[in-house]
C-alpha cells in the first residue's frame, strides 16, 4: 500500500479547481445525491417513539414546523431535510452525533 502525498493531492485539487474556473473539465467524478422529495415526518418521529415536543427538542425543529410537516401545510427544505432523512435512516448514528445522552431510539 502507498502512503498518501497529503500536500500533493491539496496542490493537484487546487490546480483541478484553477481548470476548472478557466473553463476546463479535469478528470473528476461528480456523485449527486438525490434527496426524495416527500419526507414522512410523523412516520419518522413515530418510528423514534418521540413526542412532538420531544422531537422537536432533541433535533432543534420548532414545534409548529414539524406540527406543519405532519398536517402536509409545508414540507421540509434544504438542511432540515437531509436531517430527517438521516433520521429515518440512521436514527442512533444521528443520536450519538448529536451526544443527547447516547439514548438509543
Amino acid at each position: 500500500m502507498t502512503k498518501r502525498n497529503i500536500g500533493n493531492e491539496i496542490i493537484k485539487g487546487m490546480e483541478e479547481a484553477v481548470q476548472y474556473i478557466h473553463g476546463k473539465e479535469p478528470r473528476m467524478i461528480i456523485h449527486k445525491v438525490k434527496v426524495p422529495d416527500k419526507i414522512d415526518v410523523r412516520g419518522i418521529r413515530e418510528n423514534l417513539k418521540l413526542s412532538r415536543q420531544q422531537f422537536s427538542d432533541y433535533f432543534g425543529f420548532s414545534i409548529r414546523t414539524v406540527q406543519h410537516w405532519e398536517q402536509g401545510n409545508r414540507r421540509p427544505q434544504g438542511p432540515a431535510k437531509i436531517l430527517l432523512l438521516l433520521l429515518q435512516r440512521e436514527p442512533n448514528t444521528i443520536a450519538g452525533i448529536l451526544r443527547y445522552k447516547k439514548r438509543r431510539f
